[in-house]
């Protein structure tokens, strides 16, 4: 027979409660000691050796002198140091944490502070992106990718307001998250030198392969072909490879094969990369071009005036060299010095032998007989990018369109209109974000890496742009190597 909630209710003592407890006292004296040892863990947590025991970890390799004491050199007393911390969004807290960065180890001038909203710099504090007790091996530059997405979704309110359309950057891998390369707008290379990557790596640099006008080493004068003996094919043509003009800016010995014109064969599993090299040397028409395009002693690069000067002044040491080379000992006749003036002048205005067969003309008024060659040293000047880091594929991989193509005749001016620099879709092949489909890609390329800001881009300084993709200046090595050396970009 069931019962109810009151007729069970009746089975209880209502003095229970006053029923001796045999362990009250136990419990009492544990409390007491469990409160007095509270006290006294908490107060020892205040001590040095203490505080390891809340740490979060081993500090970065800039801070690890601290590792084991000097935590008050970056935390104050009851104040969190991350604005997103109970109490760390106050601005008076986050700018006493600041100023302990920024006191006597850190001058930080500048935050892009010209073109932030300087309400969003007041409200960030150091440690929003510098993430400290990562591990001795952290960098604190190397900002986790939330961190720089969180403003880059929304650069119209994070930025001094301009009318500029800013780009939304949300990651690298999906087609939308990310811009594409400011080069990959422009119509044709802004660079004015005919020149055909195509025909210069054909044996002979024919327009044709097989017509007359195939180099052999016997063609070039005698005192360039020792550089050139090594790159002989059949019939003695000279076969040029990359590295022939782009030379390493740090040379790497042992893989010089990456710069061949041939694929080169690293079974699929060759992994070096180099910190030093990071671009290839400008192209010098002293070391890379005289030997094929030689103006007969006049020195390259002159204006108008000087190259006149020039050719005035070594038309008797040229013609001399002629006639000896002849056999005459006759002086020269008048028909003989004339000719002579004639071919030399010529290099002003000759499209196939002269200034213009390589260079673009300028105009009749300019002081320079040719335009500005507008080769471009660095074309990703957003972006800490280095050939080093990608010494594991060759230069086919990203340059295919330089390389060979006999089905083809020559055009110089079209091929130097080609922009020969593979787009943002190239290299989301290798840098994948998400990292289950970076292992999943990774069966069938052993170059698959991160796609992490970082890995690109840095932040700090604003420096000088060396790349203006509407007019494009050479930027000399120098320039480069001073961006690079700081390590920072937009």
């Amino acid at each position: 027979m069931s019962r109810n909630g009151k007729q069970r209710a009746q089975r209880i003592d209502r003095q229970y409660h006053t029923l001796a407890d045999r362990f009250i006292h136990r419990k009492r004296w544990f409390g007491v000691i469990g409160f007095f040892a509270a006290i006294a863990y908490s107060s020892w947590l205040f001590s040095s050796r203490g505080a390891l025991q809340v740490s979060t970890g081993d500090l970065s390799r800039a801070h690890f002198a601290w590792n084991k004491s000097g935590c008050e050199n970056c935390h104050l007393p009851f104040l969190p140091i991350r604005k997103e911390a109970f109490g760390g969004d106050v601005p008076e807290t986050i700018s006493q944490n600041n100023n302990t960065c920024n006191s006597t180890c850190h001058s930080v001038t500048d935050h892009f502070s010209k073109q932030t909203n300087p309400n969003v710099l007041a409200s960030e504090s150091c440690s929003s992106c510098h993430r400290e007790h990562l591990g001795s091996n952290r960098s604190l530059v190397d900002v986790a990718d939330h961190d720089c997405v969180r403003c880059h979704l929304k650069l119209e309110k994070v930025a001094v307001v301009t009318n500029k359309q800013f780009a939304t950057v949300s990651n690298f891998t999906d087609s939308n998250g990310h811009p594409v390369f400011p080069f990959e707008k422009l119509e044709k290379d802004p660079g004015t030198i005919k020149f055909s990557h195509t025909q210069h790596l054909r044996a002979g640099q024919p327009k044709k392969p097989g017509d007359r006008t195939e180099k052999h080493i016997g063609n070039i004068p005698e005192k360039y072909r020792k550089q050139y003996q090594d790159r002989l094919g059949s019939d003695d043509l000279i076969q040029l490879r990359c590295s022939d003009c782009h030379e390493r800016d740090v040379a790497l010995p042992g893989y010089e094969e990456l710069e061949s014109f041939s694929p080169v064969l690293n079974d699929g599993g060759m992994s070096v990369r180099s910190n030093s090299h990071m671009l290839y040397k400008p192209i010098e028409y002293e070391k890379h071009c005289v030997a094929c395009h030689d103006f007969g002693g006049v020195e390259h690069g002159l204006d108008r005036v000087q190259t006149q000067a020039s050719i005035d002044s070594l038309m008797p040491v040229r013609l001399l060299e002629s006639l000896k080379r002849r056999g005459l000992e006759s002086n020269p006749t008048d028909v003989e010095i004339e000719g002579h003036s004639i071919r030399l002048n010529s290099l002003l205005t000759d499209k196939a032998e002269g200034c213009i067969k390589c260079h673009s003309s300028a105009e009749e008024t300019s002081s320079s007989i040719v335009q500005a060659s507008n080769i471009a040293s660095r074309w990703l000047n957003d972006a800490t990018f280095t050939h080093g880091a990608h010494l594991m594929v060759s230069c086919k991989d990203c340059h295919s369109e330089a390389y060979v193509q006999h089905d083809r005749s020559i055009d110089s001016e079209m091929d130097a209109s080609q922009i020969m620099i593979p787009g943002i879709t190239s290299c989301r092949a290798c840098h994948i974000q998400d990292a289950q489909e970076r292992s999943s890609a990774f069966a069938n390329n052993k170059h698959v890496v991160s796609a992490d800001c970082v890995d690109c881009h840095r932040y700090h300084v604003d420096p000088p742009k060396l790349l203006n993709p509407s007019k494009m200046q050479s930027a000399s090595l120098e320039q480069v190597r001073a961006l690079l050396s700081v390590g920072k970009s937009p």
